[in-house]
């Protein structure tokens, strides 16, 4: 974890040269793009050696993390600066608000019983063990032969989805001879606890109120949650890169540095990474990010008579606001390469396992299907289980 760690803040401070956000929003954030990294970087093993080299795994991630650390050796990040209520500094240390501190200490409790709870089911769901569990030991023991995980006959393992949450295991598995249960244990209480305190740090920058650490908490003491996190679903993944990518965007309208799009975008490439369902939210929130910078920010440009241009790679003339634009597409596509290689090269594309209702005289799309998808997700909307939390969070959108 520490090597990710380092790697996740390194990226951080190469976007970002000496403006980095709060201490604790920074770790969540590297802590963040470093898991998804290293399982990138792991999947580089699979790709040139047709199987896992663990010592090759291990060394890319020191040499990338060695040549991040010699490119930001110049600068001078300050994890301070746009926000008022971070610039409390102790000479020139910045230090975390010691409210923090009894923060962290709760969301280490809660932890702590999610770890427990988890313990009851070291394998994770029955479901998510066939379909993330079973990868990882494909892609760890299965050597030459690993693409075998992608054979039709095994279709009950979801053989379409793509699987960086197993590669972020088979990376942590790479520095021992077994894939012991102990790492996707250990991944089921650390991926909550990132998203508890993404959520909580966000929030406090915004706010300056420690009563956020309320929102995580009421999400993490949900049973419902507790129970979806030790059946080690990639949901969970997923839905870390999500937030992590909203928060980052939100900084970037903030800050208006067009820094921030690129860990944007190797979030949003990771996402698509996690699942099939993260492919398609990449691709919405990559669009929808472009249209908002291009229509807010050249709105406030040009209101302002602000619109100067500047000099790309000292060859092309670009206007200022399409700077982020490119940092964003350039970044997407750079974190995508490791899921374009496998939509290419390794997805069975004659499976027969995907339906196209719209091409299909068999299996037709129809209004019936349709409302039966939507029902279940009405249900889910207002179940119980979830504790009033999607009615709240419709309530405070509206």
């Amino acid at each position: 974890p520490l090597i990710s760690f380092t790697l996740g803040l390194l990226i951080l401070k190469a976007c970002l040269k000496d403006r980095l956000p709060g201490p604790l929003l920074s770790a969540a954030l590297s802590m963040t793009i470093g898991l998804g990294a290293s399982g990138l970087l792991t999947f580089t093993s699979f790709v040139l050696f047709n199987r896992l080299v663990p010592w090759f795994v291990i060394l890319l991630n020191l040499a990338v993390t060695g040549a991040l650390a010699v490119t930001t050796r110049g600068g001078h990040a300050r994890i301070w600066g746009h926000v008022p209520n971070l610039k409390d500094k102790f000479g020139t240390c910045p230090r975390a608000n010691l409210v923090d501190v009894p923060v962290i200490i709760a969301l280490g409790i809660i932890t702590l019983g999610m770890f427990t709870f988890a313990s009851l089911y070291p394998y994770g769901g029955w479901d998510a063990w066939g379909c993330w569990n079973f990868k990882a030991r494909f892609l760890f023991l299965g050597g030459e032969q690993w693409t075998g995980m992608f054979d039709p006959i095994l279709w009950r393992h979801q053989i379409l989805y793509p699987f960086l949450l197993p590669l972020i295991n088979v990376w942590f598995w790479s520095f021992g001879s077994t894939p012991t249960y102990a790492v996707p244990l250990a991944m089921t209480c650390l991926i909550p606890l990132l998203t508890a305190t993404l959520l909580f740090s966000a929030l406090k920058t915004w706010t300056g109120k420690n009563y956020m650490i309320l929102v995580p908490l009421w999400i993490l003491t949900n049973m419902f949650t507790i129970q979806l996190s030790a059946s080690q679903y990639s949901d969970l993944l997923l839905g870390l890169f999500l937030l992590a990518a909203a928060v980052i965007f939100l900084l970037f309208q903030e800050t208006k540095n067009p820094g921030y799009m690129m860990p944007l975008g190797l979030v949003l490439g990771m996402t698509g990474f996690t699942k099939v369902e993260g492919e398609a939210l990449c691709v919405i929130f990559l669009i929808t990010a472009v249209i908002l910078i291009i229509t807010v920010t050249h709105t406030k440009l040009k209101h302002n008579g602000d619109m100067h241009q500047i000099r790309l790679l000292n060859l092309v003339r670009v206007p200022e606001y399409a700077l982020p634009i490119i940092y964003l597409i350039a970044s997407t596509a750079v974190a995508a390469i490791p899921l374009i290689i496998f939509l290419l090269v390794y997805v069975p594309h004659d499976s027969g396992i995907f339906i196209n209702g719209l091409a299909s005289n068999e299996h037709p799309a129809s209004f019936g299907r349709l409302a039966t998808i939507l029902a279940y997700y009405g249900r889910e909307l207002i179940s119980l289980k979830w504790t009033g939390l999607w009615v709240v969070l419709a309530a405070a959108l509206i």
